[in-house]
């Protein structure tokens, strides 16, 4: 819910050290900003080392602001006689604004760099994403370089520490660089819009990281803490040169890191970890989840969805890595702050994502909890012994909690399904633009290997379609060609290997997409196919699903959650076959069970309907959309609760 999106009074601080040149660009800039929702705009430039020529820009632009209509704009002068830096300039300006604007009336603040050219728009997308909210104390905007190359979408602080932007593969129309509104773990304090409730709270920057760096990362942090939100809004648009001032007084870019940013990095995680150490939960119900977090592995992935669902429906949430030695970057501010809480295992329930042979790293908890999943019909009997050891076993599909409890696990079972973000899988985002497409086009996703049935996919599109037909398929797989490669072929030989008829177009792609990217991607699809031979849940049958796809799928295992035949996709008629062994660490997991192998023959004559029929394809797609709300993060994070904690 948003507050009053009219502002009185934008108070805009940019403390300067000398590069008049920067300073003249910046107040041009700012002069021609019309942000109709802000009735009056008082710049302050705050001079870090009095200037007779900043003085003259600034004598200057008061002019000019003087014959402005609208806003009304006023422009003040503070010099010092010394260089006070980012952050105690800073203050200086917000300490002189609160002097001159009536108490009554509202009072925002933006903090900028003067390297900075603000383009059309800026402070009023700035205040508008701030009072969309009331949560929302912090808003940063989409910074570029001179080229027009991304430079900053958000910030993160990375495995090592130090701060790390959040950027566009490229210039703005080559792709769709976080073109959304996002929470983020902070945003640069070269573009710093702090909403007037906030400032009052804070009361300015933390001095101790004077003269510059890790002021505004601090900032962040410690609103957060108040109960503010820091966001990224990609409508804020600005021009920076960055690191002007810096260059300027140390030179060298690996001087202003090593004397300043550095320095500050140790002052801002000492002060960090001492605040920590005075954490306290009122929570009745807290969790310790431990399991794989970081990566792009869909396991990964459904862990962290998992963490979130459980800490938006009340849950205190703390992570323990699973991989300490191998962590990685993690941008996702949300899931860090679950890791670094306290891990205090003996007050809290334990949850342990686990296969088999690694539930000996599930520590003790007040409850001991597995979350499992498998594609065999039979379950070892190792794995069911561990699983008889615990309090009770989450698993994600009604067909794997039939293999658990016929295989023998007498723990209560469960099914938590896998959650899906619909904040990036949704069918109203945009298209990343693709060449190659067809009428209509068939999309498939996943490790290359036999459980998946590549061929068996490969086989009946090149039976089915000649170079005649409008339509091709796109295959995202990151493993093909590698694992191809072992076997002394690449991917071209391996499909000739299948078939050597003309066919419609395969397209492979073996290019890693960006998490938020990836939707963007799968959005040019008409349907998603799989004549996969079993499922533990199937995650890109629920993203597609969740993005209007709909889906051809092996009428088999985990997926019959989320595929219902004639509503939401198609069934592939299949018969159960033993499992070959299985080259994969956890291969005992195999032994002894059934997967499916889905008809060729079906699976041609549901492609071909597929086309034949594209509104009931988009039909299926709606269908499919409205089926994976109910696998929202905020609907799975309260079915886990009423089942770990009842």
């Amino acid at each position: 819910m948003g507050d009053s999106l009219n502002v009185d009074v934008l108070g805009v601080v940019v403390p300067v050290y000398r590069q008049v040149a920067y300073t003249e660009k910046f107040i041009e800039s700012l002069l021609k900003q019309k942000p109709y929702n802000i009735k009056k705009i008082i710049l302050v430039v705050v001079d870090n080392a009095y200037e007779k020529e900043t003085l003259e820009v600034v004598n200057s632009a008061m002019l000019q602001a003087a014959h402005l209509s609208s806003p009304d704009i006023i422009i003040q002068y503070l010099p010092s006689d010394k260089n006070l830096g980012y952050g105690v300039g800073a203050n200086l300006g917000i300490k002189y604004l609160y002097q001159m604007v009536d108490p009554a009336a509202t009072l925002d603040f933006l903090i900028c760099n003067n390297d900075m050219e603000l383009l059309d728009g800026c402070f009023m997308e700035l205040s508008k994403m701030a009072h969309s909210s009331k949560e929302i104390g912090i808003v940063g905007g989409k910074l570029l370089f001179p080229d027009e190359v991304i430079q900053h979408a958000g910030a993160f602080l990375g495995p090592f520490g130090w701060g790390q932007h959040k950027q566009g593969a490229g210039k703005n129309g080559r792709t769709i660089p976080r073109e959304f509104a996002e929470e983020q773990e902070y945003v640069t304090g070269a573009l710093f819009y702090v909403k007037g409730d906030l400032m009052k709270l804070m009361g300015g920057f933390d001095e101790r990281f004077s003269p510059a760096y890790f002021e505004e990362v601090d900032f962040c942090f410690s609103a957060r803490k108040k109960g503010y939100t820091t966001v990224y809004t990609p409508f804020a648009k600005a021009i920076h040169y960055e690191n002007v001032t810096g260059k300027a007084i140390l030179g060298d870019p690996k001087n202003i890191k090593k004397l300043l940013s550095d320095v500050n990095q140790v002052k801002f995680y000492k002060k960090l970890n001492e605040e920590r150490s005075e954490y306290t939960s009122d929570s009745a119900d807290k969790i310790l989840l431990t399991c794989k977090i970081y990566g792009d592995w869909s396991f990964s992935g459904v862990m962290r969805n998992l963490a979130k669902g459980l800490k938006r429906a009340g849950v205190d949430v703390a992570i323990a890595p699973e991989e300490y030695h191998n962590k990685g970057a993690m941008s996702d501010w949300e899931i860090k702050e679950m890791i670094d809480k306290p891990h205090n295992y003996w007050d809290r329930v334990v949850l342990r994502s686990c296969e088999g042979d690694h539930m000996y790293l599930m520590p003790p908890g007040k409850k001991r909890i597995a979350h499992t999943t498998g594609e065999s019909t039979r379950v070892s009997n190792e794995w069911v012994e561990q699983l008889n050891h615990v309090d009770l076993v989450l698993t994600t599909s009604n067909f794997y909690k039939g293999v658990l409890v016929n295989g023998g696990v007498q723990a209560p079972v469960e099914v938590l399904p896998n959650s899906v973000n619909l904040s990036l899988f949704n069918k109203n985002i945009e298209k990343l633009p693709l060449t190659n497409l067809r009428a209509f086009n068939f999309f498939s996703m996943f490790h290359f290997g036999e459980r998946k049935a590549p061929e068996i996919l490969i086989k009946a599109f090149i039976e089915e379609f000649t170079p005649e037909d409008d339509v091709a398929l796109t295959i995202h797989s990151l493993s093909m060609g590698y694992v191809l490669q072992s076997y002394g072929m690449d991917i071209k030989q391996w499909v000739a290997s299948i078939s050597g008829k003309a066919h419609a177009p395969i397209f492979v792609s073996q290019t890693p997409q960006r998490e938020d990217m990836l939707p963007h991607y799968m959005r040019n699809f008409d349907c998603f196919v799989l004549p996969t031979r079993a499922e533990g849940f199937g995650l890109p049958v629920l993203e597609c699903g969740a993005l209007g796809i709909p889906s051809i799928v092996t009428g088999h295992s985990g997926v019959l959650d989320i595929v219902e035949d004639n509503e939401t996709g198609w069934l592939i008629d299949n018969k159960l076959v033993d499992i070959p062994l299985q080259y994969l660490p956890y291969f005992k997991n195999y032994i002894g069970g059934q997967w499916a192998e889905a008809s060729v023959e079906h699976l041609r004559e549901l492609m071909r309907y597929a086309v034949n029929h594209p509104e009931e394809v988009k039909l299926k797609g709606q269908n499919a959309y409205l089926k994976a709300l109910d696998f929202s993060i905020e609907n799975v994070g309260l079915k886990a609760k009423e089942l770990i904690f009842k």
